[in-house]
């Protein structure tokens, strides 16, 4: 075989040593960028199995089934469960764990999330909606448990709207006008 000179590894040794260097700085990202995921989000309910168990020690609750949070003016938990008498609760509990500010609700006495939906679709059909959850509303030092509902309008602002939990009428609404335009979906 002879041989003329021309060698068949033509990647010079300067790129494979950048292409590897960038290859292992990607991977560290990507493992960096995994465990500051997992952190928040175990940092985001490390509480709830603390809240549980004094939710059902403050309250007439005797099995949870779901934990949420709520950030308004003060931030709650949003605790939905059951009692003894296997009546469905949502408890809404404070951040700073005042047992005085705890609100407690019967289910079938408060306005449904269904419904909410249901007329939030009839009164603006060309919107888009984003969420619903319970939230609690700072009148001065009054407390009002609501349902936050955070929708796009027709105008593409981005609005918050608050509804009783008893009867659906509107509290509050709280709309945001885009300072950008953004490019079309």
């Amino acid at each position: 075989m002879i041989n003329n000179g021309i060698s068949r590894n033509t990647v010079p040794n300067w790129l494979k040593w950048t292409l590897g260097i960038v290859g292992l700085l990607i991977i560290a990202f990507l493992i960096f960028a995994i465990y500051l995921y997992q952190a928040a989000q175990g940092n985001r309910t490390a509480a709830y199995d603390q809240v549980a168990e004094e939710v059902l020690q403050e309250t007439e609750l005797t099995a949870i089934s779901s934990i949420e949070r709520f950030h308004g003016e003060n931030a709650y938990y949003i605790v939905y469960g059951e009692t003894d008498h296997e009546e469905n609760k949502i408890v809404f509990y404070p951040f700073d764990l005042d047992q005085s500010s705890i609100i407690s609700l019967n289910q079938s006495e408060i306005v449904s999330e269904e419904t909410v939906r249901a007329n939030w679709n009839n009164q603006c059909n060309s919107c888009k909606m984003i969420d619903i959850t319970p939230a609690v509303i700072s009148d001065g030092d009054d407390q009002q448990p609501a349902w936050e509902i955070t929708y796009e309008d027709n105008s593409g602002r981005y609005v918050m709207e608050y509804l009783s939990v008893s009867d659906g009428s509107r509290i509050e609404a709280r709309r945001f006008n885009r300072l950008f335009n953004r490019e079309s979906d």
